[in-house]
């Protein structure tokens, strides 16, 4: 199955190890339930307003505008969804692994409904989400073999803009890099959650065309990985805000270097 390169709006890449499965996205644990409830939430929203935006919009040359970004959220949305569901299932816990796998399965629905345009249904399958029956045997999956060809930039439309069907973010991680607005309360878990999710996908869905490129890539999604996991410890004891900033400062710090990476590139 071939991986499509594209070029990136945030870079974080993978250990590069070679991988059958989506499975754990480092050393970090699985997103607690709370986490897991509100990423999905997040993500839910993400995938019915870049369908609702659509249907609403009636300028045919804007529609076709809207219908692209539209497509390219709600697929990014669902991907990393369906990534951290996956992450989810570890065995210990049937109830939990069954409802993690109804929601991945679900999310995979919505992909490729987003893939082909169905706005509507995928909608429709986004409100679905609170209420996704859990399945009989929850067992992790290879879940980019089940969305078929991937792009990056589809991996990574997750963090643009609000206004682009994303997340946010990416500006968010800048923002509180260069004290100009701090994330409230869970919410940096959240982002560290993103990210390592980003790191998860970006195992297999590589930038590059030949082996020195993708082990550049590797290299960032390792540094990235482990800023990411600094930033989810930090988040989740009683830190100050200098110690988010740093941990902030981190993450940017690492899509600042791969985004320079990708400007020499591009120029030479």
């Amino acid at each position: 199955m071939r991986r499509t390169p594209a070029r990136p709006l945030l870079v974080a890449a993978a250990l590069g190890l070679g991988l059958a499965l989506l499975t754990s996205a480092g050393a970090a644990d699985p997103a607690t339930d709370a986490e897991f409830k509100a990423l999905v939430e997040q993500d839910a929203k993400v995938i019915q307003r870049a369908a609702d935006a659509v249907e609403k919009t009636a300028d045919p040359d804007e529609k076709k505008r809207q219908s692209r970004n539209a497509s390219n959220g709600i697929k990014s949305a669902a991907l990393l969804m369906a990534t951290y569901a996956n992450d989810r299932i570890g065995g210990a816990d049937p109830a939990a692994d069954g409802q993690a796998a109804a929601v991945r399965d679900q999310a995979v629905k919505i992909y490729k409904a987003g893939e082909g345009k169905k706005f509507a249904e995928a909608a429709e399958l986004a409100r679905g989400l609170a209420a996704a029956k859990p399945t009989g045997s929850a067992q992790k999956i290879d879940v980019l073999k089940e969305l078929g060809e991937v792009t990056t930039k589809e991996t990574m439309h997750n963090f643009t803009k609000t206004a682009q069907f994303g997340t946010n973010v990416e500006a968010d991680i800048i923002a509180a890099a260069t004290k100009k607005g701090m994330p409230k309360g869970a919410d940096a878990a959240l982002i560290a959650r993103r990210v390592l999710a980003l790191a998860e996908v970006s195992k297999a869905v590589k930038k590059g065309e030949n082996a020195a490129d993708k082990k550049t890539w590797d290299d960032y999604n390792a540094q990235m990985m482990k800023a990411a996991e600094e930033l989810l410890a930090v988040s989740k004891k009683k830190a100050t805000p200098a110690d988010l900033t740093k941990a902030f400062g981190a993450v940017n710090a690492r899509c600042n270097a791969c985004h320079e990476d990708d400007k020499v590139g591009k120029n030479s």
